[in-house]
């Protein structure tokens, strides 16, 4: 591939159930554009160390083969349940009224992260939320602050966390891989910036990734991003419930998950119906696979409905407004229905685009966005090469101006 080495992207995704290599190139004028992607399917959790390099040097070698590219760095997303988020404040004092400038924006949003550097978590992002001007005609909100004039600079950014440890272990992944970490791209964030584009402008939306080991929620109001938070429940475990409760391996737990309808099932008013639908489905009358059935059931509505509760709670929720549901797990017959009379708001199956499975869609989704997140990063970090003397000197992006072979 004809491609400077710092226009090249490579993004490697850890997913519960598979693995992922994307590599992109970043043009000026036609924008990103993915160059290849491949992935593999495995189960993460089970896999020993050596396991978990072999299937993602697999998986990136597979990928910068059909590229034609000899990779030297790697930004890494991998899903996790210590994803949270808070909103910081952070300012920049300018003296006198001048015309802000980077310097000025750059340090108003480092101010706001420093917040977030205590307590059991780390930060892996903060995205602006909103930016304040304080000048000669008082406060003035603005959707970037970048030439205005003024002399006191306020930014409120949601911080977006991980647990402690989360980007050390990634650093000593890809340095067991051989490559250099150019970064860490937090998978909430970059699904945010792959569906944010299908969002619905007006209300609060609510994203619902419902996956196999994890269910994440992402709350925009006003066109931006408010909260973030990820939680260890997914499709796995209701798999594990019917697998316990049936006594049967977990693949006949899955082909019984898939044949049973949450919201026919969920309706304790008419169990007689509701045992009428299941058994139609299941072609089985045995009460312990009723039992089963409606252990699956009760821990859905359960679970979101504590979401549902504690996100009222907080306010981040408001009487109008849709929820996007994606994910592996996002194709449980009826969920749709079980949000909406939880949430009481329409629900949308993926970007609602027609003939699309969740699953499936989700993967592009979470690509798109993660090269958009890696592409901002590898933007922001040649800039703060150009502008830097000392980085020039040092070396530090010696690796960059390597040839491709």
């Amino acid at each position: 591939m004809d491609i400077a080495p710092e226009r090249l992207l490579v993004v490697v995704g850890i997913h519960s159930h598979r693995v992922s290599a994307t590599v992109a190139a970043m043009h000026p004028v036609s924008g990103d554009k993915v160059v290849a992607h491949k992935a593999i399917e495995c189960r993460w959790g089970e896999l020993s160390d050596k396991g978990r390099r072999e299937a993602l040097g697999e998986a990136v070698r597979m990928a910068a083969d059909s590229a034609g590219i000899e990779p030297l760095s790697l930004f890494l997303s991998r899903s996790d349940t210590g994803f949270r988020s808070k909103i910081e404040v952070g300012w920049a004092q300018l003296g006198q009224e001048l015309e802000i400038s980077e310097h000025e924006r750059d340090w108003a949003l480092r101010k706001a992260k420093e917040h977030g550097t205590g307590g059991d978590g780390e930060v892996v992002d903060a995205i602006p939320v909103s930016w304040t001007v304080r000048g000669r005609d008082g406060d003035q909100e603005v959707p970037d602050p970048l030439g205005k004039r003024g002399h006191y600079l306020t930014c409120q950014a949601l911080l977006v966390t991980a647990r402690r440890g989360y980007r050390a272990e990634l650093a000593q992944l890809a340095r067991g891989l051989g490559y250099e970490l150019d970064g860490v791209i937090a998978q909430p964030v970059a699904l945010y910036r792959g569906i944010q584009g299908s969002l619905p402008r007006r209300g609060s939306t609510l994203v619902i990734d419902h996956g196999a080991c994890h269910t994440t929620f992402l709350v925009r109001r006003k066109e931006q991003l408010v909260h973030v938070e990820t939680f260890a429940f997914g499709g796995d475990d209701l798999t594990r419930r019917i697998a316990d409760v049936l006594e049967v391996p977990l693949d006949q737990a899955e082909q019984a998950k898939r044949e049973i309808d949450v919201a026919a099932a969920g309706h304790r008013g008419n169990t007689e119906g509701a045992q009428q639908v299941i058994w139609t489905d299941l072609q089985e009358r045995d009460h312990r696979r009723l039992a089963a059935a409606r252990a699956c059931v009760d821990a859905v509505r359960t679970f979101f409905s504590e979401r549902a509760r504690d996100l009222r709670d907080h306010s981040y929720l408001s009487q109008t407004g849709q929820i996007h549901l994606v994910g592996r797990a996002a194709s449980l017959a009826g969920l749709p229905a079980v949000l909406k009379e939880v949430f009481d708001l329409p629900v949308v199956i993926g970007t609602g685009e027609k003939g699309r499975a969740p699953g499936d869609e989700m993967e592009g989704l979470l690509v798109t966005g993660q090269v958009r997140v890696a592409a901002a990063m590898r933007r922001a970090q040649l800039a703060e090469q150009a502008g830097s003397l000392t980085n020039r000197a040092s070396g530090f992006w010696s690796w960059l101006k390597r040839p491709l072979e």
